[in-house]
This record gives structure tokens, sequence and C-alpha cells, in this order.
């Protein structure tokens, strides 16, 4: 692909706007070099522009190029072209890449470890936050890329349970880079970048979010990874489009099994199973796959093989003393089982005292404990998936 310069493709970019099917159309007509492709458009060569793009070509200017590259600038946000080296390589090959990505963060590490994308439904259910833990844990600890949509829900238990586990999470998101939408994603975002993740848009750095987008945001989460797994989905849950996407884009397909045949919230992950998709019951189902099919990383397939079976072979959480009557509900909530206590590693026994002296983010953990981000991540991905904690809506870790 030839080179061109980020002024030619954001131009691209600006007249005929982002997920246009005919940009990726013209640039192969023009052996994918957007200098050109750029001047044909501005000379008219197609005809079967629309009014608005042939008004666009006509209208902008650098100035307005620039303006966007300030902005990126000043905010820190790179601006990754088709043609760039760091452009993702599974994104590319997918039948509409982006043109241009805006990426807060680092894509390091994307083009050459394993990367699994997981979605699901908004209305999240326990059993789901558990099997994304479970699942989507040991793949990031073991340098598994985890990537979603960055929604309430299940997006957020997969990056979650990414960030608990010291791994990588990308967040793509369904707005402009600096839109954060929803207004909650604010501050995983923060932390999805200093951790060493990345946020990715295909928009321009301050459009807003609207629904007709979300369809083609999913074409990217899928198309950035190996393989999609659908955590929860119902039977016409959306995502259950990116499902779709995945398998236009032959990535592997892989679905959380129902806790309840019957419930409705499973629907979509019951028909998924039923019509091919890959059951997902063990990190190792994902893994194995992998390991028959295609990804030759044998260092992460072990790594996940090593802590799956760490986790299964961990003892059951011992169940905690009756309550005294005679005490306060406070008092009561503070007091950790010594038999408990036992069962844990010296660091989670000292995450679950603070824990149950009083909720508390991850920031406040670590200042309390003295513990690394690694360290103190690696105890509270167990603690959670022990069911001796819990993480509250407003991201606080308490007692379960």
């Amino acid at each position: 692909m030839a080179k061109s310069s980020v002024e030619v493709w954001l131009w691209l970019l600006m007249v005929m706007q982002p997920f246009n099917s005919k940009t990726n159309y013209i640039l192969s007509q023009c052996g994918n070099d957007a200098t050109r492709a750029c001047r044909d458009i501005r000379d008219g060569r197609f005809p079967f522009l629309s009014d608005g793009e042939k008004r666009r070509a006509a209208e902008v200017r650098n100035g307005a190029v620039y303006e966007i590259m300030r902005t990126c600038a000043e905010h820190n946000v790179r601006i990754i072209t088709l043609d760039d080296d760091e452009y993702p390589v599974l994104l590319k090959c997918t039948e509409k890449p982006p043109v241009v990505l805006f990426v807060a963060g680092s894509l390091a590490g994307l083009n050459d470890r394993l990367s699994i994308a997981a979605v699901g439904a908004r209305e999240v259910t326990d059993y789901s936050v558990k099997a994304a833990n479970y699942l989507c844990g040991p793949l990031a600890r073991a340098g598994a890329a985890i990537v979603s949509g960055l929604a309430v829900g299940s997006d957020t238990a997969a990056h979650r349970a990414c960030l608990n586990a010291g791994g990588r999470t990308i967040g793509v998101a369904g707005c402009g880079i600096l839109v954060n939408y929803p207004k909650e994603s604010a501050g995983l975002k923060r932390e999805i970048v200093e951790s060493g993740g990345a946020i990715i848009s295909e928009l321009m750095p301050t459009a807003r979010s609207f629904g007709a987008y979300f369809h083609e945001r999913n074409r990217i989460i899928s198309g950035l990874a190996n393989g999609t797994l659908v955590i929860q989905a119902a039977e016409s849950s959306g995502s259950l489009l990116t499902a779709s996407h995945a398998i236009r884009q032959e990535r592997a397909l892989f679905a959380v099994p129902p806790h309840d045949i019957s419930s409705p919230v499973y629907r979509g992950n019951a028909n998924l199973i039923r019509e091919g998709a890959l059951s997902a019951a063990d990190p190792r189902d994902i893994t194995d796959w992998f390991r028959k099919h295609s990804i030759d990383d044998e260092e992460l397939l072990r790594k996940v093989a090593e802590l799956t079976a760490k986790i299964a072979a961990k003892k059951q959480p011992v169940p905690r003393k009756k309550k005294n009557p005679e005490k306060s509900s406070e008092e009561n909530d503070s007091v950790v089982d010594e038999t408990v206590l036992e069962s844990l590693s010296e660091s989670e026994a000292a995450l679950l005292k603070l824990i149950s002296a009083a909720p508390a983010d991850s920031d406040t953990l670590m200042d309390k404990s003295d513990m690394d981000f690694g360290e103190l991540s690696e105890a509270l991905t167990n603690l959670e998936i022990d069911g001796c904690i819990t993480r509250t809506p407003e991201g606080l870790y308490a007692r379960a």
C-alpha cells in the first residue's frame, strides 16, 4: 500500500465520512493510494459520489484538517492510518476497515498475540460477571488482549476482568474518542490507557454517539480479534450483531453456556451454540481451539492452562461464621472467619480484611496494602472468583 501523509487520510475521512464503503472501493480503484484517491475525488472522477460528498470535497480545506490534528495532539490521541505499520493487521483484513483510527494508549502486541472480543448484554446477571472473570481473567493474565465496547454490563465486566488480572484490554468507542459515552465510562477508559491498553474510535474525536452507528462499531470489535466470545445474549441482543460480523469475517465464535436453559436472557447463547458456536465453559475451550487451528503462541496457551488449573484447584470458600445477633450489622460485616483467611494467600487475606472493614476502590486498596498493581490485580481476581468479594456498580470492592 502506498504511503500517504496523515493530512491526506484525514481529508479523505472528512470528505467521505467514517464507515463509508465507497471509501474502501475508491481506494481499491486507486491502488490503495490515498493521495491519488483524494485527487480523483476532488477532480470529480467518481460520478457515484453523493451531493454531500461532492460538496465536502470542494469545501474541506487544510485548516480544518490541521485543527483535527491539533486537537488530537493536545489530548494525546494518535492518528493511525490504513497504511500505517501500527494499524491492526486483523482489522485491515476485514471487508470495510476504517481508513483512520483515533487511538489513546498503546496497541503494542495486538498484531502478534491472541486477541479475544468479549461482548454481551447491558443488563448483566451475576452469572455473566462470574463468567467474564473466569474466562477473560486467565486469558488476559497470560498475555491475550481482550477487546470490548465500553458499554455498561457485559462489556464493562470483560474490561474489568482484564484489568483485575493485570492484562491489556482494548475499548472500541461508539462515539468520538474525546466523548464519554456512557458517562460512567470515563474512569474505565482512563484505567484502560494507564494499564497499557487502548481506546479506539473511527469517528471524529468530538463526535457524539448515535444509535445507528453501533452496528458499525461492532464490526471493529470483532475485526480486531481472532475470535469473539458472547457472554450474555437474549434472542434479539445487539451482541448477536457482533457475532454475525465475526462469522462474516471468518473468525472463531464462542458462547458462554447458559446456566439455565429456560432463561430468556441466554436464549441467544443457546441459539449460537445450537448453530455451531463453540461452548466456552473454560478458558481452555478457547485456547485449545486456537492451538488446533491457527494461533502458534505456545507460551500464552501454556500460561492459560496453568492459571485455569490453579483456579480449579483452589480450595472452595469456607462458610463464614454465623452472625452474632448481639453485634451491629457493621461489626458483623467487618469480621472475617479465620478459617476463611487460612484458605487464602497472604495477599488475598490482607485485602479481604481491608475490604471487610470498608468497601474501597483499587487505588485505595493499593495505597493501604502497599501492593504493586500486578499483585493487587491477581489477589482481587482470585477473591472475586472465590466469591469472597464483589464489585459494586460504583466500582468499589465489597464483601460478597
